[in-house]
């Protein structure tokens, strides 16, 4: 068994009520987290070739639960839970897809001795998994079912653990014993009834929101997983960690965070601003999901187990975008969601009662109290009026009251590509293009910050930095592309944009860094992005740092952006399997208005024009259709994918070790030329 891993994943088969053992060996190649989800779902759904993996609550849907690694081990951050499968939440159709969650089940995963959990089929009424350690039993879960994600925690923690505190009494598990509790991962009543806008809970608020995974395991009648463990993970050099982690703390520690806020398992960065739950966490989105008294309706939708993303009542704040439709002036929230659309379709005139889009049962002139929020999301859950359509997702909704085009047109919908909702799509463009490279929200924020400076204060640029200056410097760290700077220009006017800017093929070099860069650390060895990383900082030689002290590798930094390489391919693979082809990755009109930039106030973007190096504000970016045509056939030919599909060749997944993986596409017409 190699360093940091448990050497197991857990697979079970719902329909059979079966569970087995799958030897992580078999997959390390694959690093972890979504790269060995990836390669689950392509063994498990894809190779046996009897369905077309276009519909995520088919029985065959395969969901994976990974965690990398890193976990357990101490390494800040690395704890998160990485989920995969068909996802039905993307538009127009279900995508292979992947989110993530912290808190501190993936860390208690892998102390019960599992490096994941791998689950098929469909149970015949509903059932939870209980994890001790090595026993693994399948539970009854009628009695659960119709209770929220808070209750069912409790009543889970009731029939496995007791009610005790955390540290205070020793409870036996097996030949062990811990002070922990149980770590659960559950749906409420919006996932039970395979809304499409469901999400998983941990916690009080720790949730994989973005795909519609709460539906999928809703779908297969999966009402929780519960995990307890008193093993523990073997480093290859322990001392190692612990210094690392001193270094890292000492020369690059995060803010003091909000009072009151803790952290996830093992993190040392207080983000998690809720803790109205045992050791509950929440952050993000659930902040606005209720304007006002933000946590009490962040309470409403984490109990039923709804998307806080997708379904937001508004954003952070608003963008000024000079075709927004009326009644809003000029401006759109920059995060706008279900929420705010019925809201906004209500002051057209269009939404309401006896309107000719039906509002019952929403009480619209209650639009801003909690009562409005608990009505959405009960009417959701149990598809009654307007909560049957709303369940479907926006988009969906949308194109059954006929406002697809023309609010896509407006930007009235802000979602970039593939349903995904608006998330610092731009000005950094590499967030952009994998928006349509991937199946929505990337949720990377490497460059995001790194590159943001102009004097103002970025994590890049501040102190003066000059933009030459800046990108010379992280350009050095991108192993092996490091002698091309130009590929960190976010010019977008001119010729320049095609030559050496975002629609170049110095751009495609960076979009290819960057996807296997997150793949492997972010994605895979699962350290999260609000932690790492930092490439004005420490990045990426402390993750670097991180994997080899755990696991031992030799590997050099180029040779894990390969590996990272390979996942993201066998990402491909899949996705082009299921139907993705070059004509499909496309932006959403709005990407192609003034006003689709918001800049965060995070400074300027370093462009290179007419020989010069310089910080630009970029608030007025917006992109060039016949510009992104012209990046993707620069980035199919870089990844090595037919230009005309976006398909790997064979020459490409045989030169990855993926042989078999083009047998198969190629026995289905899928492999690029």
């Amino acid at each position: 068994m190699a360093n940091g891993y448990a050497g197991k994943i857990l697979k079970v088969n719902l329909t059979k009520r079966e569970t087995s053992t799958i030897e992580t060996a078999q997959y390390e190649e694959f690093a972890g987290g979504v790269g060995i989800g990836a390669a689950l779902f392509w063994d498990l759904a894809v190779v046996p070739g009897d369905w077309d993996l276009q519909d995520a609550f088919d029985p065959r849907n395969v969901v994976s639960l990974m965690t990398g690694p890193l976990a357990a081990t101490g390494v800040p951050g690395a704890g998160r839970t990485s989920i995969s499968g068909i996802a039905p939440e993307p538009f127009p159709t279900p995508l292979f897809h992947r989110t993530s969650l912290g808190g501190r089940f993936g860390t208690m995963l892998k102390q019960a001795g599992w490096d994941g959990v791998v689950v098929q089929g469909k149970a015949d009424r509903p059932v939870w998994i209980n994890i001790l350690n090595d026993k693994v039993t399948i539970e009854d879960a009628r009695s659960l079912w119709g209770v929220n994600t808070f209750e069912t925690q409790d009543q889970i923690l009731s029939m496995v653990s007791g009610r005790t505190r955390f540290g205070e009494e020793w409870q036996q598990v097996g030949d062990g014993y811990t002070t922990a509790r149980p770590q659960i991962v559950c749906i409420g009543p919006v996932g039970e009834s395979m809304s499409r806008v469901a999400s998983l809970i941990h916690g009080s608020g720790v949730s994989a929101r973005t795909g519609g995974f709460g539906g999928v395991l809703g779908s297969k009648n999966l009402k929780a997983i519960s995990v307890i463990g008193t093993g523990s993970i073997k480093s290859a050099d322990p001392k190692g960690v612990v210094d690392a982690r001193i270094w890292h703390m000492q020369n690059f520690a995060r803010g003091g965070g909000a009072a009151g806020a803790s952290c996830c398992m093992p993190c040392v960065n207080p983000d998690r601003k809720r803790n109205s739950y045992y050791g509950g966490e929440s952050m993000c989105a659930d902040q606005y999901w209720f304007m006002g008294d933000q946590m009490r309706g962040a309470d409403v939708a984490i109990k039923y187990g709804i998307c806080t993303w997708c379904t937001k009542f508004g954003g952070a704040m608003n963008a000024q975008m000079p075709n927004a439709p009326a009644p809003f002036k000029g401006t759109v929230p920059m995060e706008p969601g279900m929420g705010w659309y019925i809201k906004y379709l209500y002051e057209l005139g269009v939404l309401g009662p006896g309107k000719k889009i039906e509002s019952h049962p929403l009480p619209m002139d209650q639009w801003d109290k909690l009562a409005f929020r608990e009505a959405f999301c009960d009417a959701i859950a149990r598809k009654i009026g307007i909560g049957a359509d709303l369940a479907e997702g926006i988009l969906e909704a949308a194109k059954k009251w006929g406002r697809l085009e023309e609010d896509m047109n407006s930007g009235a919908l802000r979602l970039p590509a593939y349903g995904a909702s608006w998330h610092h799509a731009l000005p950094g463009v590499d967030w952009a293009y994998s928006y349509i490279l991937m199946s929505g929200d990337p949720m990377w924020h490497g460059f995001f910050t790194s590159l943001s400076g102009g004097g103002g204060g970025g994590v890049g640029g501040g102190g003066g930095t000059t933009a030459e200056q800046l990108v010379q410097k992280i350009a050095a760290k991108m192993a092996p592309f490091s002698d091309d700077p130009l590929m960190l220009s976010n010019c977008w006017k001119g010729d320049e944009a095609r030559k050496t800017g975002i629609y170049s093929d110095h751009k495609a070099k960076m979009v290819a860094w960057g996807r296997r860069f997150a793949g492997f650390y972010n994605e895979s060895m699962s350290i999260c992005d609000m932690m790492l990383p930092n490439f004005g900082g420490p990045s990426p030689d402390v993750e670097h740092r991180y994997y080899q002290v755990v696991t031992g590798s030799k590997k050099s930094l180029a040779d894990t952006i390969e590996v990272g390489r390979k996942i993201w391919n066998m990402e491909r693979a899949i996705r082009v399997m299921a139907g993705r082809h070059r004509d499909k990755e496309v932006f959403a009109p709005f990407m192609f208005m003034p006003g689709a930039t918001f800049n965060l106030g995070m400074g300027g973007k370093p462009v290179y024009q007419d020989g010069q190096w310089s910080f630009e504000n970029q608030n007025d970016l917006y992109l060039d259709k016949e510009g992104v045509e012209y990046f993707k056939t620069h980035y199919y030919k870089f990844e090595g994918w037919e230009e005309k599909t976006g398909w790997p060749t064979r020459k490409t997944l045989e030169g990855l070790g993926m042989k078999k993986v083009a047998d198969v596409m190629n026995a289905k017409g899928r492999l690029g030329a």
